[in-house]
């Protein structure tokens, strides 16, 4: 198990904070709902694991996601098991790597064989959760029926479901992707004390009626911007 990766962030004295999950390659989309962000310099952006694979454009948004914090914009990183596949996958030589990227149309993450360096990094240095005033970020989950979640980063990419234990979290919530959930599900939870916040609405998943939005959650006033997929 890799040894687990994880930082405190400290609310900015004037900047807001909003969580994306699972863009999955959806490079149009992402722009499209960056754009109406309209971040700064004092805001904080955190993405929360998925950014890659099955959709059209992974090394754009990675791209965009370069660009954004050589803006100077704060951006961290979760890491889903999307990222940790094909990490994993760049490591066990050229031929595992290619065939995981030709799965999930993420060719052009690769060249000469292996990961584009700037990308290797971007993805390497991410985090398996954050710690915030009042939320745990994570992609997938924490799993409480083991003596140390917090130390469990398999749990933190691939769980499917788990209980909240409410003694650990203290007064925290937990915002997550991994498990698409239709918006109005994302809606009630956030009126609701739950402690888990779902995010991830399935951008990919574009038949479904009750997907295919990136879903942005502004972390102060827990509203949500809904950005329909617009890739090609």
């Amino acid at each position: 198990m890799d040894k687990v990766k994880f930082i405190e962030v400290p609310k900015p004295v004037n900047g807001r904070r909003f969580a994306i999950s699972d863009i999955h390659g959806c490079s149009k989309t992402f722009k499209a709902l960056l754009k109406s962000l309209k971040l700064n310099k004092e805001d904080q952006l955190f993405l929360i694991g998925d950014l890659i694979n099955r959709g059209p454009s992974s090394e754009k948004v990675l791209d965009t996601v370069l660009k954004i914090q050589r803006k100077g914009i704060a951006v961290y990183i979760l890491k889903g098991n999307h990222e940790d596949m094909v990490l994993k996958a760049n490591q066990q030589g050229i031929d595992k790597l290619k065939k995981v990227l030709a799965v999930f149309k993420s060719e052009k993450l690769a060249q000469g064989g292996r990961l584009i360096e700037t990308y290797e990094k971007l993805l390497s240095n991410a985090y398996h959760y954050i710690v915030l005033d009042r939320f745990y970020l994570v992609h997938a989950g924490f799993d409480f029926s083991k003596n140390t979640p917090f130390e469990d980063t398999h749990s933190m990419m691939y769980i499917k479901e788990f209980k909240p234990n409410k003694r650990l979290l203290e007064k925290k919530q937990v915002v997550l992707g991994h498990s698409p959930k239709a918006i109005e599900d994302i809606v009630a939870r956030l009126k609701s004390s739950n402690r888990k916040i779902h995010i991830d609405n399935g951008c990919i998943n574009i038949k479904d009626p009750y997907q295919g939005n990136l879903v942005c959650l502004n972390l102060d006033t827990k509203a949500i911007i809904v950005q329909p997929n617009i890739e090609d």
